[in-house]
């Protein structure tokens, strides 16, 4: 996929970096902030086909990044991960506009076939 640009949203430094690894590998123009209020500052004021959020930050949470995106970059294509997922909680973030979810652990093929799924007509 040239030219689609990923922005991960992580606070642990493995999940930011496997992941831009696995997905630069496969043509996508990633960057990555470890930081929940830097990454929403990045989302905003930047154009990205496809963010990956984890909803359990250390300095913002998840869910006020979604809502915040939602409402002023509605094109972004918002796929949430978490490992302290629940029913409810990914209920909520479809609810709020999330397009995917993916639980951790996942491994490299559960995030490509979800960033491919953004593209898919």
């Amino acid at each position: 996929m040239p030219n689609k640009k990923v922005l991960i949203i992580d606070d642990e430094n493995i999940i930011c970096k496997g992941c831009k690894l696995i997905l630069s590998e496969n043509g996508y123009h990633c960057s990555s902030s470890l930081s929940g209020v830097v990454g929403l500052e990045m989302a905003l004021n930047n154009s990205y086909d496809v963010l990956l959020l984890d909803m359990k930050l250390k300095d913002i949470d998840g869910m006020e990044i979604l809502k915040k995106v939602k409402k002023d970059k509605p094109e972004i294509y918002i796929i949430v991960i978490t490992g302290y997922s629940t029913v409810q909680e990914t209920v909520k973030a479809m609810k709020l506009g999330a397009n995917d979810y993916i639980s951790k652990p996942f491994n490299d093929d559960d995030i490509i076939l979800a960033v491919q799924n953004a593209f898919k007509d």
